[in-house]
């Protein structure tokens, strides 16, 4: 057989010549990985695999078919060395482990009982997850999960008491969620000290403004000329404003950039070009596409009509795929946040 098949590529060489037998060649091997590719993915669909994230990175699936968590997390040791951690939900709502250990239970009625404690948790009819009388979190219908209001992952299409399991109970126990308590207090006592001194110095600069109004250019009533409208950027721990005319500030409210009314370039705080955007299209200063913003709000990239990500109604951009959030700006112009959030061209 082997010799067999020699006889034919020489052949086929001696007639077609070499450059023509390696592009069949390479269209094969192309067509090949993409029927591979139909082929895993007509297997997610009928296994009903549903992926899960953390921190924005995908961490397994739950196969619906026969009720696997499959982690991407493997065995150091053992047995199953080198193979994939697996939890499995039976249909009478035991949580088995792979090494065939019941290690839990899910009840109809929302609890969950983990960790070697009955009434480990409790999930609520709209999503809320209590512990020990105390809400802990929150997933909400796109399955978006929340730990003590904060975002953790995502897991669209999971049943919530699974994603309760998983989250909660194989990625977390109780002391591990009181740590993520504290530290989580923490960032959200620092957060709010930030914003008050934001609005310390907003008033500051209100004062300073009463001080010294402005007048109308050519006006001959005296009337103090009407203060351009600010909308605030949120990007991580970034803070920052936008005004109606496009000119970007940092948190101090110093000019960072400027954005065009339309088409046009986009420019730094010294005026030098830092990129483009024209009909959509927004540029860095080299020419190269970064993303593509449609009417409605879809960002695409280079290469791709995909959408990759969103930006929302009250000015939040979020990630497709995981549906994580990049930071928000309110400013009612689509392109104008994509270029600040989503191409950070400001480096908020």
């Amino acid at each position: 057989m082997k010799k067999n098949m020699r006889i034919l590529v020489v052949s086929a060489v001696m007639m077609l010549g070499t450059t023509t037998v390696q592009a069949q060649f390479g269209n094969l091997v192309g067509n090949l990985k993409k029927v591979k590719e139909t082929v895993e993915d007509v297997n997610k669909k009928r296994n009903g695999d549903i992926e899960f994230t953390r921190g924005g990175t995908v961490q397994g699936f739950f196969r619906t078919r026969t009720g696997e968590f499959i982690l991407d997390k493997t065995h150091p040791d053992g047995e199953r060395k080198g193979k994939k951690v697996i939890f499995k939900v039976e249909k009478n709502g035991d949580v088995m482990y792979d090494d065939g250990r019941k290690v839990g239970e899910v009840l109809k009625d929302g609890t969950v009982n983990f960790h070697g404690e009955q009434g480990y948790l409790k999930v609520q009819g709209d999503g809320s997850v209590m512990m020990d009388g105390e809400k802990v979190a929150m997933i909400n219908d796109n399955g978006q999960v929340f730990i003590y209001d904060v975002l953790i992952g995502t897991a669209k299409g999971l049943d919530k008491k699974y994603a309760a399991l998983l989250y909660l109970g194989i990625y977390h126990n109780k002391e591990s969620l009181a740590k993520s308590k504290a530290e989580l207090a923490e960032v959200k006592r620092k957060q709010e000290a930030e914003v008050k001194r934001q609005q310390e110095l907003a008033a500051q600069r209100r004062a300073q403004a009463a001080k010294n109004p402005t007048r109308t250019s050519g006006s001959s009533n005296g009337s103090t000329q009407q203060k351009v409208r600010e909308y605030s950027i949120e990007k991580g721990s970034a803070r920052g404003y936008v005004d109606e005319n496009g000119v970007v500030y940092n948190w101090s409210h110093t000019k960072v950039g400027q954005l065009p009314k339309g088409n046009g370039d986009i420019t730094d705080g010294t005026g030098h070009r830092i990129g483009s955007v024209w009909s959509g299209d927004i540029k860095d200063s080299s020419g190269n596409l970064l993303c593509c913003v449609t009417s409605g709000g879809s960002i695409s990239v280079k290469g791709s009509n995909a959408t990759v990500a969103e930006v929302k109604a009250n000015g939040r951009i979020d990630m497709s795929k995981d549906s994580k959030t990049l930071g928000y700006c309110n400013c009612n112009n689509h392109v104008w946040t994509a270029a600040i959030i989503f191409c950070n061209l400001f480096k908020f």
